[in-house]
C-alpha cells in the first residue's frame, strides 16, 4: 500500500468543515486502491475544495472556476495511462461549470468528478447556488432564492442514463470511501455528489 500520499502542509478548512471527510476519503480510497502517486493528476476548481491542492503529493492542476473538468478530460486524452480526477464544489460544477460536465456526461471519457455539494457558493461567504433550495435567504438572495434548485444527478442521467453517477452523505464517512473507490476503478465518467452542509454559512438554509 502507497504511504506519504499527504503533504506537511495542514488543512485550512474551518472546524468541522466536512471537507475533511472528502480529503481523508479520497485518501483512503487511493490507497486502498493502490494507486501510484505519480500516476495520479488532480485537477481542482476554485472554491474551498480547491484548497485541497496543497494537501496532497499528487500531481495537480488548480483550474479556473468551473473549468475543472475539460481541464481533466484533456490531460486524460493526452495520457490515458493517468488516473484523472476532478475536484471541485456545486457553484464551480454544478454553475459556472454545467455546460461542460452534460456535454462529458454523454461522453466515455474516463475521469472521476468528486463534488462537494453544501448547496452555497461558501468561500465567498455563502451567495445561492444552483443547488440552493428555493427560497433560502442567503447573502445573495436575501428575500429568499426565487429559483428551484438543480438535481444534479438525475440531470447527468437524462443526458445519459447509463452513467455512473450518485449521491452520497457527506457525514458517512464508510459510505464517501465505498463510492470514491467505486468511482475510480469505474471506466468511464464517474460522478460523486457529496452532499453536506457549510458549518459557517450554511445556517442560511435554514431561514
Amino acid at each position: 500500500m502507497i504511504d506519504n500520499l499527504k503533504s506537511n502542509i495542514t488543512p485550512t478548512w474551518c472546524p468541522g468543515c466536512y471537507d475533511f471527510i472528502m480529503f481523508v476519503g479520497l485518501e483512503q480510497a487511493i490507497k486502498s486502491l493502490d494507486i501510484p502517486k505519480e500516476k495520479i493528476v488532480i485537477v481542482y476548481d476554485i472554491g474551498c475544495m480547491g484548497n485541497m491542492a496543497d494537501f496532497f503529493k499528487t500531481y495537480a492542476l488548480h483550474g479556473l472556476h468551473g473549468r475543472c473538468v475539460p481541464t481533466a478530460v484533456g490531460i486524460k486524452l493526452a495520457n490515458p495511462d493517468l488516473t484523472v480526477i476532478a475536484v471541485g464544489g456545486d457553484g464551480g460544477i454544478y454553475g459556472e461549470g454545467m455546460n461542460h460536465l452534460l456535454s462529458y456526461a454523454r461522453s466515455e471519457v474516463d475521469i472521476t468528478v468528486l463534488v462537494a455539494n453544501n448547496l452555497l457558493y461558501s468561500l465567498t461567504t455563502g451567495q445561492a447556488s444552483p443547488t440552493t433550495p428555493k427560497g433560502s435567504k442567503t447573502k445573495s438572495t436575501p428575500l429568499g432564492t426565487q429559483n428551484l434548485p438543480i438535481e444534479p444527478i438525475s440531470l447527468l442521467k437524462s443526458a445519459n442514463p447509463d452513467i455512473d453517477a450518485v449521491t452520497v452523505d457527506g457525514h458517512n464517512p464508510p459510505e464517501v470511501i465505498a463510492a470514491f473507490k467505486k468511482a475510480l476503478t469505474t471506466p468511464s465518467l464517474s460522478v460523486v455528489d457529496v452532499r453536506q452542509i457549510c458549518m459557517t454559512f450554511g445556517k442560511q438554509l435554514n431561514s
